[in-house]
């Protein structure tokens, strides 16, 4: 039975990708700074602050007690207010290598994944998010490249997903409320919709298998195609609407 670690699983796409680890037999540990009211049925949960290295510890030496680990997803984002860059630093770049750092050797024999959730704003430039998220995205990705390069003679693949503006549980409503947003995104993304966590976890399903094989270092846009579309005719498809 594969055992898998996601980091900030409480909720979100960490919460979807929990329940189809739960549905396909794997045995599931969630480290979150606290246990979700909802919990799901299976699913191992571990309160530690990620800021914290002490309370950081005392949860994964609970959780290797369990056993070796298979599968290893990041996708703890920051909660602090405006722009704070040690808070950022710390659980987006510190964070990940504490962690990374701990579990290396504690890997099983068999199928081993560590995937990063990153973000656009890790390459691009924009609007709605402080210098230090900007920073911090970027820091995983150079993270993977680094810890893609240096495990992989370990049998450990370490890959990305970069997600676009997608659809969680927790923002339906809101998405669903919004008519004309729906109509930009349909008419910009070349598939004609706006992702959903359902989507972008089936990918991070896929580096955590064996159908992934022999794939290392990657960082996968999941975004309907719209980053390969030329930023003025984004444009004027938007000012059609």
């Amino acid at each position: 039975m594969n055992h898998s670690l996601i980091i900030g699983g409480s909720k979100g796409l960490g919460r979807a990708l929990a329940e189809k680890m739960i549905s396909r037999g794997d045995t599931v540990s969630v480290i979150s700074r606290s246990t979700p009211a909802n919990k799901i049925e299976g699913v191992n949960y571990f309160e530690a602050d990620l800021a914290d290295i002490t309370s950081l510890t005392a949860a994964m030496e609970k959780i290797s007690a369990a056993g070796s680990l298979n599968y290893l997803i990041f996708c703890q984002r920051f909660r602090g207010s405006g722009d704070s860059w040690d808070g950022e630093i710390n659980v987006s770049i510190s964070a990940c290598r504490t962690v990374i750092d701990y579990f290396r050797d504690r890997f099983s024999s068999a199928d081993n994944s560590i995937v990063f959730v990153s973000s656009v704003f890790g390459e691009y430039v924009g609007e709605g998010q402080a210098l230090s998220y900007h920073l911090g995205k970027a820091g995983m990705n150079s993270l993977m490249r680094f810890y893609a390069v240096n495990l992989g003679k370990k049998g450990v693949r370490t890959n990305a997903v970069t997600p676009f503006t997608f659809i969680k549980e927790e923002s339906k409503d809101f998405y669903n409320s919004q008519t004309e947003l729906l109509n930009m995104y349909k008419e910009i993304v070349p598939l004609g919709h706006i992702g959903s966590a359902d989507e972008i976890s089936d990918v991070i399903l896929f580096f955590c298998s064996n159908q992934s094989r022999y794939v290392n270092g990657q960082n996968i846009y999941i975004d309907g195609g719209l980053s390969i579309v030329w930023p003025e005719s984004i444009a004027k498809s938007a000012k059609k609407i």
